[in-house]
């Protein structure tokens, strides 16, 4: 017993690989005790041999004993991480204030073979005072230096995190960067038929705060070609309505005047682009996530829903420009897929004279996959951040995985309000029940995938 007791009190010389110890060289074990006081606590002790490999606590368990490290190591944590905590001779692991039980946050492992003595709660519970005010101040010490070094190990972690941040970001919009600018650029963006007047006034009305319903209404009704425009497309067997719909005001009484102003939005994004495959792909995938970001906006009560739902119109615009340069200059196809579709599309979008905050979102509109919300324009993040969750979830309606690993989805799912939450409980629990309610006025594409 007085071996175990010089073995405890020695001052360590052992060195050890990894991260330095929790505490300076020279601390012992058990400081400024007597002989007899150790040699109680070892009595009262569980004495503990692991080999190689043994697990000494495992993550999620309860936390009810004090360990002390007498010979080896223990790693808390990955074993292969070389950031994983360390403990050697002399170290104390302390997970619980010593009258309550915890749980453990990782698993203890040892590295090599290892001798511990572990001192279980109740063991604890009925010591002399004095010894007790001991084990607690030693135990709350070996605490506040793991907590230091959780601490520095945090902060090296937020500086390396934020180093591949800035090295994705660079890495995603570097390539093809500024060929929206270049007269290869513009001359075909002349050749691209800009929206009619009637459908940008329409627009400029929906994204104007001042305006109202009774405004947007008038414009379709007195303007022929938005007429028209309305009920060719809503006659028409996308939106499987059983009934002919011969007037703008029946129209707006089946869908309201929101859909119809996507309606009309869609229709007239066909009539400026080359109606192909590609073309017929993006604008039924345009109609559902449109009204999808919308009723999106009004469930989170973020942003304006009529901006979030033209964002849903135009977002894939891009797709069309790169392929129409694809189609035109093919011995430069290496080049033209390096191109950003979203950058290229806002730069048409701009040269048709739409309004800024549409052109910006859409330039940024797929940052949220490489940048956190910090790293956007404050002045588009909600819009951007509203569109790349309806991306995902229409995803999901389709039965597809997001493609997008979602890097920084729980960021945007906290600046949207849904912190704590996943984006399928979000759409399943929250969306769904609301677009359900609206099924009459949903595409039928859309209405298919909820009905049931």
């Amino acid at each position: 017993m007085r071996n175990l007791w010089k073995h405890l009190t020695a001052p360590r010389s052992e060195t050890r690989s990894g991260p330095p110890a929790l505490h300076a060289e020279q601390t012992t074990a058990f400081p400024d005790l007597s002989e007899a006081e150790v040699v109680r606590l070892h009595n009262r002790a569980l004495p503990l041999r692991l080999a190689p490999g043994d697990v000494l606590f495992r993550a999620d368990s309860r936390a009810e004993r004090l360990y002390v490290i007498s010979t080896g190591e223990i790693v808390i944590g990955d074993t292969a991480a070389s950031d994983a905590e360390r403990f050697g001779p002399g170290d104390w692991i302390c997970e619980f204030d010593l009258t309550q039980p915890g749980i453990h946050a990782a698993t203890a492992t040892a590295l090599t073979h290892s001798q511990v003595l572990a001192l279980e709660r109740s063991a604890i519970a009925d010591l002399e005072p004095a010894l007790l005010d001991y084990l607690r101040h030693r135990a709350h010490q070996f605490g506040l230096q793991r907590l230091y070094r959780a601490q520095r190990r945090q902060a090296a972690l937020a500086r390396h995190s934020q180093a591949l941040t800035d090295a994705l970001i660079a890495a995603r919009t570097a390539g093809g960067a500024g060929f929206a600018e270049t007269e290869t650029a513009r001359q075909l963006f002349a050749k691209v038929p800009a929206l009619p007047i009637s459908t940008t006034a329409l627009l400029n009305k929906m994204l104007d705060e001042r305006t109202t319903k009774g405004e947007i209404v008038e414009l379709v009704t007195m303007d022929p070609a938005l007429t028209s425009t309305l009920l060719k497309s809503i006659n028409s067997p996308y939106y499987g309505l059983q009934h002919q719909v011969t007037s703008v005001s029946h129209a707006i009484a089946l869908l309201g005047h929101n859909a119809v102003y996507q309606v009309i939005m869609t229709e007239s994004m066909r009539r400026s682009l080359p109606n192909t495959e590609l073309f017929t792909d993006i604008h039924q995938r345009a109609v559902e996530l449109s009204r999808l970001a919308f009723t999106l906006a009004q469930t989170l009560a973020v942003g304006r829903p009529a901006e979030v739902a033209t964002l849903g119109i135009l977002a894939d615009i891009g797709l069309v420009i790169n392929a129409l340069l694809k189609s035109a200059n093919p011995r430069l196809k290496p080049l033209f897929d390096l191109l950003d579709p979203a950058e290229m599309g806002a730069a048409l979008l701009r040269s048709w004279h739409l309004p800024a905050m549409v052109c910006d979102s859409l330039h940024h509109q797929h940052h949220p996959e490489f940048a956190p919300p910090a790293r956007l324009p404050e002045t588009v993040r909600d819009n951007v951040a509203v569109l790349y969750l309806a991306r995902r979830l229409l995803a999901r309606l389709h039965g597809h995985i997001p493609g997008d690993p979602g890097l920084f989805l729980d960021a945007y799912l906290a600046l949207l309000g849904r912190a704590g939450i996943s984006e399928v409980e979000l759409l399943y629990e929250q969306l769904v029940p609301r677009l359900r309610a609206q099924l009459r006025q949903l595409p039928r594409s859309l209405a298919e995938r909820l009905d049931g």
